[in-house]
């Protein structure tokens, strides 16, 4: 009896989490005018999935770092950040937090799809990097809502839509910006792309840290400002999308 009474909440706190995840990338991949291979696509939600404990790792040692460098009495990351550390410090660590998870998303695209054949397109960037962050978002998900569904059903359920117009939708839009950049340099040298690479991982993580100051600016009650970030990204990414494929578009015609 007391397993089937744990097991139900993290029963929940999958299907939801991956639900809200899955809605996204529903959406976004309808921006693909021509559809990527199933399997890539899900080679890259599993990559996104795998590159969670290569971020909780890379996290932990930042937060130690941190720690260690303002001399805090406690230095353990499994803990968390501190609620005591605040201000510029307390900031310091969100932007190092969203920069290691810009990357890790990155990496793994670049490790498992960007030296394929099939990556032949520009906006081919933006597809594979937002897949893996949903991927990445869904795992992520499942931690946060586990607790939630472990007090009620109606808890977790709230949790999970604030987890479905925020954080999961945080992650997309990050990693789609990041994809744009990548993107506009397709056709270019390798000097260019590396710089756009560079400006990608920039853009990505001023975005992904912006959120996180904004929420924890406002304790999680004051979430206006947030989602009008997330909503002037997602309007900037629909746009971005149609500026790539006029941009090919051209390109194919002068050929």
């Amino acid at each position: 009896m007391n397993g089937s009474l744990n097991f139900e909440p993290l029963a929940w706190a999958f299907a939801t989490g991956f639900f809200v995840a899955f809605v996204w990338l529903w959406f976004w991949l309808k921006e693909d005018e021509a559809p990527e291979p199933r399997h890539l696509i899900l080679l890259a939600f599993v990559g996104g999935m795998l590159a969670i404990p290569i971020a909780l790792v890379t996290q932990c040692a930042w937060l130690s770092a941190v720690l260690k460098y303002i001399q805090f009495d406690n230095i353990d990351c499994t803990n968390g950040v501190p609620a005591n550390i605040t201000g510029m410090t307390s900031i310091v660590m969100l932007v190092g937090f969203a920069a290691i998870e810009e990357f890790v998303k990155y990496f793994a695209v670049l490790a498992l799809i960007f030296w394929r054949k099939e990556y032949d397109e520009p906006a081919d960037a933006m597809i594979y990097l937002m897949t893996a962050a949903l991927g990445f978002a869904a795992v992520e998900n499942v931690f946060y809502l586990w607790n939630p569904f472990q007090n009620a059903l109606l808890h977790g359920f709230t949790i999970a839509n604030l987890r479905f117009l925020g954080p999961t939708l945080l992650h997309a839009l990050s990693s789609g910006i990041f994809g744009y950049f990548i993107a506009k340099s397709f056709l270019s040298g390798w000097l260019h792309k590396g710089f756009d690479v560079l400006l990608g991982f920039l853009s990505a993580t001023v975005l992904h840290s912006l959120f996180n100051v904004f929420i924890l600016k406002s304790g999680g009650y004051k979430i206006e400002p947030a989602l009008l970030l997330l909503g002037i990204a997602g309007i900037f990414i629909l746009f971005s999308f149609e500026q790539i494929k006029h941009t090919i578009k051209k390109y194919y015609a002068k050929r």
